[in-house]
């Protein structure tokens, strides 16, 4: 049952990274298509509430929208925390690379490692601390391998800094997700209280997109990134604090790295250099040590 889980929780933190990797494009799609960061914010979460609402419709499980605190607190804290990881994270991609954005936020596991051993007691091994150490090598060297600025990614501090932000906000999340669902295991049902709780405290900004309007590829746009990098990596990397520790799920989630960069490359043609190449190499590297581990 143990490696049946664990196998579970590694398959759910992978199959979110690879859809969170797209995020960096579609925020740089999207801006094209003039649309602001309040845009993007606002609709990506009543879309990805939407979409999970219809999963939730047809598995034929309703969920509990009872307001009671064991429910609610938890949707409040992950909700402001997943809020405050994205706001960060979109707001980057406007002022710096995909490369440099996703880089710089997936500082994580340094934050996690030290968060999980303080909240949750997660001990962290020799192979982890190798891991770790890898992992953040890679990190650094896609974020200082000279990525070149242009009109779409200007490459500026503000945007590095926020970029950072968000990979504390990250580190914070995992273990905050680790934590609720040791103690609820309606992950699905907290996941949609989550997203509608961001939902309505975003919902002053969604008629602006409507009163400017925008094409119908835009929406499409918008509508996959509401769905593919929101609605379904968060709820796979919500669900995956039930299988398997915050310290390393957060090291396996770097390989969104290489997948953002490789996705990148193929949709606003940015391409790294030889030291992002040895940067994503050390994140595999990293994914491949978590993987071999047993606790």
């Amino acid at each position: 049952m143990f490696l049946a889980n664990r196998t579970k929780g590694i398959l759910l933190v992978l199959g979110g990274a690879v859809l969170w990797g797209a995020a960096g494009s579609f925020t740089k799609v999207l801006k094209q298509g003039g649309l602001t960061i309040y845009d993007v914010l606002a609709w990506r979460y009543l879309i990805g509430l939407v979409s999970l609402g219809a999963i939730s419709a047809i598995r034929g499980r309703r969920p509990e929208l009872e307001v009671k605190e064991s429910r609610w607190g938890p949707a409040v804290i992950l909700g402001l925390g997943i809020f405050g990881v994205n706001a960060a994270f979109t707001l980057s991609n406007f002022y710096t690379t995909v490369a440099n954005a996703v880089a710089l936020s997936f500082t994580a596991p340094l934050f996690t490692a030290a968060l999980a051993w303080i909240v949750l007691g997660e001990r962290v091994s020799r192979m982890h601390q190798a891991a770790l150490a890898i992992g953040i090598l890679g990190v650094a060297a896609i974020a200082w391998s000279g990525e070149q600025s242009t009109n779409l990614s200007p490459n500026i501090p503000l945007g590095n800094g926020l970029a950072l932000l968000s990979g504390m906000l990250f580190g914070w999340y995992f273990v905050a997700v680790r934590r609720f669902a040791l103690v609820d295991r309606d992950v699905f049902g907290g996941t949609i209280r989550q997203f509608l709780v961001v939902t309505l405290l975003l919902s002053p900004l969604l008629p602006s997109l409507l009163r400017e309007g925008a094409s119908g590829g835009v929406w499409l746009a918008l509508l996959g990134y509401g769905v593919l990098c929101t609605g379904f990596p968060i709820l796979m990397l919500n669900l995956a604090g039930r299988f398997l520790p915050a310290n390393q799920s957060s090291i396996l989630a770097l390989s969104e790295v290489p997948f953002s960069i490789l996705i990148g490359m193929a949709t606003v043609q940015e391409y790294p250099s030889a030291a992002a190449w040895a940067g994503i190499l050390a994140i595999l590297v990293a994914g491949g040590l978590v993987m071999l581990l047993r606790r």
